[in-house]
């Protein structure tokens, strides 16, 4: 049944020329069953007989054989010519690629790809082409073909796949296919694998699982030095800033102490973190405890941010905050940042000559939006009311100082009416 389902398949040219091949078959040999023959070649002394059958068999078998050598000679020059059309193809969709042709570069790529003796590559690079161009089906069905034409290129495919899922900012799908990656430490692609998960957590804001990858990133030296400490820093600052997330303050406090208490201890002496952490107490109402973090570092180490924070700290004890900025003050007689500190902390005290004293201190020292501020509003609670208006519009100027120059009502100058020539 199969044989004969074959036969209907075969073209009417070829079933008439095996009908008729069978006929003169079936009639060669019944004359050579009544009369052999005999079939004589001579060449000058030399002479050559057989049957007339084995005659015409040999006869065939030369055919056969000078069909088939030639069959061969014109493949192999006709793969040579697509092998060569194929790399100029190649080539071609390379360049298109490069120069965001991406339509062009993906009809190059693709149509060169049968014929290439490194189809991975142009489907690949196909696969970028399609996904420049949002076809995220045409993306993926390349994918699959450089998966099938090569074997032992499931990293590089998988790989590629990660990489146009990350500039799609598709997060999830990104970290799904990477994880698949990252299960083989000894892969050589682990190092890259392991990077772009870092940059992915950082994406999802995951810093428990980005605070679980860092060993592994120091190991493989994956950034440098300097880069790593950033990363490691970004991680704990999510860590420090999420523990304040959605809780009660006693739970915040507690969550906020783990993460403390976890972090090396060469981050408890960044500034960047300590004003993180300090900040993240005073949400949860732990006042003292910020104000401790904080003396405790500017002790040893100067920083005009921390020294912000510090007066803003509430529910400390601000008396001996004061005290403590006034020892400060004696190093650093004209810190503009200081002195607005020390303004802001007798405020809380009441002490409102001693805060006016130290805002104009700061502001001759260097003038800040933040101290016309300060001392606008205290001149306003006062009763001084035209030096407050004064202060407030000198801080705004500073501010507007920032912003670009665009026009406004009042400034743009009526245009002068054409005068046209008759």
């Amino acid at each position: 049944m199969t044989g004969l389902l074959n036969l209907i398949k075969l073209k009417p040219s070829t079933i008439m020329f095996l009908v008729m091949g069978s006929l003169i078959g079936a009639l060669f040999f019944k004359a050579v069953a009544k009369d052999p023959g005999y079939l004589l070649l001579a060449h000058g002394r030399h002479t050559f007989e057989t049957s007339l059958l084995v005659g015409v068999l040999c006869i065939l078998l030369l055919c056969y054989v000078v069909y088939w050598t030639w069959s061969l000679l014109r493949w192999l020059f006709d793969a040579k010519r697509s092998q060569r059309n194929a790399n100029r193809r190649t080539t071609n969709g390379l360049i298109a690629l490069a120069q965001g042709d991406w339509a062009n570069a993906e009809k190059q790529l693709a149509k060169a790809a049968k014929s290439n003796e490194v189809p991975l590559i142009n489907y690949l690079t196909a696969a970028q082409a399609a996904h420049e161009q949002g076809k995220t089906e045409g993306r993926d069905n390349y994918l699959r073909l450089a998966h099938e034409s090569t074997k032992g290129a499931d990293d590089a495919v998988s790989l590629t796949k990660a990489r146009l899922q990350y500039q799609t900012e598709h997060w999830e799908e990104c970290l799904a296919t990477l994880m698949k990656l990252s299960r083989e430490p000894k892969a050589p692609s682990y190092a890259y694998v392991i990077k772009m998960l870092s940059k992915v957590y950082v994406e999802l804001e995951d810093w428990d699982s980005l605070r679980e990858l860092l060993p592994a990133l120091k190991k493989h030296k994956v950034v440098s030095e300097d880069a790593f400490s950033q990363l490691a820093q970004k991680c704990y600052e999510g860590k420090l800033r999420r523990a304040v997330r959605g809780s009660t303050d006693e739970e915040k406090r507690k969550n906020l102490k783990d993460v403390w208490d976890n972090l090396p201890k060469k981050f408890h002496n960044e500034a960047s973190l300590v004003k993180i952490y300090a900040e993240a107490l005073m949400v949860a109402n732990a006042g003292e405890d910020a104000e401790r973090v904080i003396t405790d570092l500017l002790r040893k180490s100067w920083d005009d941010s921390l020294v912000e924070v510090y007066g803003r700290v509430t529910g400390g004890d601000v008396q001996k905050q004061l005290l403590w900025c006034e020892n400060w003050l004696k190093e650093r007689p004209s810190n503009p940042m200081l002195l607005l500190t020390m303004g802001r902390l007798s405020l809380r005290l009441n002490q409102w000559d001693r805060a006016r004293e130290y805002f104009e201190a700061s502001l001759r020292s260097r003038k800040s939006a933040q101290a016309y501020g300060e001392l606008g509003r205290l001149l306003s609670h006062l009763g001084n009311h035209q030096s407050s208006n004064e202060n407030f519009q000198a801080g705004l100027e500073l501010i507007a100082e920032r912003l670009p120059d665009l026009p406004l009502p009042g400034t743009i100058q009526p245009k002068e009416p054409e005068i046209t020539q008759e």
